[in-house]
């Protein structure tokens, strides 16, 4: 399956020792297919929003591939320690960008301490937080709605 792109994955970030115990997440290329499996497997109910959060950051995790595949990001990887953000980006020139993804309304705290360990120059937050894009301190706020037209 992964051959046919219908999904990729995502390896952990961190010392050999922790990236070698954390196993790989995958993706769907597409959220829909995620979203219809889930429907069909009874997890999934239009009115319940507990399922939302795994599909933005399968709908992020996507685009994010996209980019890579295109040569916009080196890679995609996602932090080995437990409660940080939700991926880490790696640019050409060796930069991390931290990148946290949510529905509710997610506090920067994350993604702050990320920025700070990581030594990035910003982080960016995909949610609902934000009804535009917008810039404060060294985090970028980005719609949910907005980035899905990525």
């Amino acid at each position: 399956m992964k051959k046919t792109h219908l999904i990729f994955h995502v390896d952990p970030y961190g010392t050999a020792g922790k990236a070698e115990r954390k196993p790989r997440k995958y993706y769907f290329l597409s959220p829909s297919i995620k979203a219809s499996l889930n429907f069909i497997l009874g997890r999934y109910a239009p009115e319940k929003n507990e399922f939302l959060g795994p599909l933005a950051e399968n709908l992020v995790a996507s685009s994010f591939f996209k980019m890579k595949e295109r040569g916009i990001l080196n890679g995609i990887l996602y932090p080995a320690d437990p409660g940080s953000v939700d991926f880490l980006l790696s640019r050409a020139d060796g930069e991390i960008i931290p990148v946290e993804v949510g529905v509710g309304r997610k506090s920067k705290g994350q993604l702050k301490k990320a920025i700070k360990r990581y030594k990035s120059n910003y982080g960016i937050l995909v949610s609902k937080r934000s009804q535009i894009i917008e810039k404060e301190g060294n985090v970028i706020q980005i719609p949910l709605t907005t980035f899905s037209f990525i």
